[in-house]
């Protein structure tokens, strides 16, 4: 799905980087868990960043399962965190959420109000909340980005998706063996995957996501596949 054709501001895209498009869709193809289902995006306005692409796999049903919710996207950083906090069977109150996320009950009682309102959580009786089962992680997420060449300025964007993807994905074209000897402890480092002129140099590791961080992916990828105008399967 081109995510970015409506939206004002889209960001000008060199010729060669989309010439190395076909490499990272590539990559999507042969990521972790992709044979269980695998969905992408192009350009996801994530939470932090606006990836090239970005790949979700798993079980492609729970997608459909959370477009069948009358819930509109949940991508508000604290909303997003009330939501991880609580699950869809044990209701929680105000207070024993405000402890789990560090924030004045205040804040999580103001806030509970407009979830309560979009539906995306729901009382259970005693001033205890649930969340809507189907909100909820999707699978696995990764951010792919294209780069040809200024890899230091690649590096340091990619890392930002690493705030709530499970890992990135870095596409370059050819690169000397000087800036691939530099370029791929960084990447190693950051738990990230590397693709060199169409060729694995280095495959993704899962990371540590937030739980808030996580639920924000994830509603940020159903909302930009609301239409179903997906990329065509790969």
């Amino acid at each position: 799905m081109d995510t970015a054709v409506s939206r004002a501001g889209r960001r000008f895209e060199p010729q060669q980087e989309r010439e190395l498009h076909g490499a990272a869709l590539s990559a999507a193809k042969s990521l972790p868990s992709a044979r269980r289902g695998l969905t992408v995006v192009r350009e996801l306005n994530g939470p932090i960043g606006i990836p090239d692409f970005t790949a979700l796999t798993g079980d492609p049903s729970q997608i459909l399962e959370r477009h069948a919710a009358p819930i509109p996207p949940i991508t508000n950083e604290i909303d997003a965190g009330i939501v991880a906090a609580l699950n869809a069977t044990t209701g929680r109150p105000v207070e024993w959420i405000a402890r789990q996320l560090g924030w004045p009950p205040t804040t999580v009682q103001r806030r509970i109000v407009s979830l309560l309102r979009l539906g995306a959580i729901k009382g259970v009786g005693n001033q205890r909340f649930v969340r809507d089962a189907r909100l909820g992680t999707l699978g696995r997420v990764y951010a792919i980005e294209a780069k040809v060449d200024d890899w230091t300025s690649a590096l340091k964007q990619v890392r930002t998706y690493r705030v709530w993807a499970d890992a990135y994905v870095l596409v370059m074209g050819p690169l000397s063996d000087r800036v691939l000897t530099r370029l791929t402890p960084e990447v190693r480092h950051d738990r990230g995957g590397l693709v060199v002129d169409g060729t694995w140099v280095l495959r993704p590791r899962l990371g540590h996501v937030a739980p808030a961080r996580r639920i924000q992916a994830a509603e940020a990828f159903a909302a930009s596949t609301f239409g179903g105008d997906l990329l065509p399967p790969l």
